[in-house]
């Protein structure tokens, strides 16, 4: 552990190394600490000693490293401080008509990375966690139909397809009678094993041929097992990192696939300071923050950004982008639920609560 003064002086340079990228000299510490300059070389030297100070080369003065910026995410953040431009920005950026689930979720990526100059990632519930509630299957034409779905009684999803040319006129109504029998109020996880086991076998009790019908239902239903993703600023990351998480990110799966799992089942943030195991993450920082979506589940936002980051603006512009995301969310579902369908009010309970 180090001193409460050699803390201050710690958090200080972080402070303003963030601010100016220059390293810190003792004399810019005397206004900030109660010490004389010549008892703020001493503790830098300590801090030094100890990893948490870097010695520039071109200067006296000193930056922090990477476990220095580690020591200060764990012990020094506050929630308390905020912005008031930043505050003001978001909340103006949020006030805009939304016609789609999908329109917020980028929104809220596009003014994270804009406000941070960094990268933002705004994922959807998990697939696996989400429900099918109801399936409609629509034909347009003799050659093409929709197969309708909603998941968690409040996300839509359309999905346009060729019918099959072996198909019978009464094939379309089999599959969706299949679908809402044995899919309906069933979990994506559910659906993704019945299609695996219990589908190839009733489908041959049904179907006077199985030729493409297997295929059909895997074409319908992949859409369910995409996440969905939003990812903001990938070129500025080219600004703070190198071409490896630029590939990385052009990888939306992959993305989701890194980014999922980093909060444990009881945190509802956490920062990730050089501790990612991904070859395009690895030397960056990454910021979580689970928020919730009404009446379906948990999202997440993550701020990828080079360690270097200002960390206590960063988190709190996260934290804020998150409360005012959830307040939309609210404002959109409220809409949706009184004016055009009624929405299982207990959806969530002993899930979320």
């Amino acid at each position: 552990m180090i001193t409460q003064r050699q803390e201050a002086i710690l958090n200080v340079i972080v402070e303003l190394f963030t601010q100016t990228h220059e390293p810190v000299g003792s004399k810019a510490l005397e206004e900030r600490i109660a010490s004389s300059s010549a008892t703020i070389r001493n503790e830098m030297a300590r801090l030094e000693k100890l990893g948490l100070l870097e010695k520039a080369h071109t200067s006296s003065g000193r930056r922090p490293s990477l476990a220095g910026f580690q020591y200060f995410v764990e012990h020094s953040l506050t929630n308390e401080w905020i912005n008031e431009a930043d505050a003001y920005a978001v909340v103006k950026a949020f006030d805009f008509e939304a016609f789609k689930l999908d329109d917020i979720l980028q929104k809220a990526s596009q003014i994270l990375a804009e406000l941070t100059g960094y990268t933002a990632v705004v994922l959807d519930v998990e697939p696996k966690e989400q429900r099918l509630s109801a399936f409609h299957i629509v034909q347009v034409s003799s050659h093409d139909a929709l197969a309708i779905m909603t998941l968690d009684e409040s996300k839509p999803l359309t999905v346009q397809f060729a019918i099959p040319r072996n198909f019978l006129g009464r094939d379309l109504d089999i599959l969706e009678q299949l679908v809402v029998e044995r899919f309906i109020n069933r979990s994506v996880l559910e659906i993704h094993y019945k299609l695996r086991t219990e589908i190839p076998q009733i489908s041959q009790k049904y179907f006077t041929t199985m030729d493409n019908v297997l295929d059909l239902f895997d074409y319908i239903f992949s859409a369910l097992f995409t996440e969905t993703i939003f990812i903001a600023g990938k070129v500025n990351s080219l600004t703070y990192s190198d071409l490896s998480t630029y590939q990385l990110l052009d990888q939306p799966e992959q993305v989701a696939l890194a980014l999922r799992h980093q909060l444990s089942e009881d945190e509802s943030m956490a920062v990730q300071v050089a501790s990612h195991k991904d070859k395009g993450l690895e030397q960056l920082s990454l910021i979580h923050k689970r928020f919730l979506i009404p009446y379906r589940g948990l999202g997440l936002v993550t701020l990828i950004g080079p360690v270097e980051m200002d960390y206590q603006r960063t988190v709190n512009l996260v934290q804020l982008v998150s409360r005012v995301l959830v307040a939309k969310l609210g404002d959109y579902y409220r809409y949706l639920n009184s004016n055009h369908y009624e929405v299982e009010k207990g959806a969530l309970h002993g899930r979320y609560d």
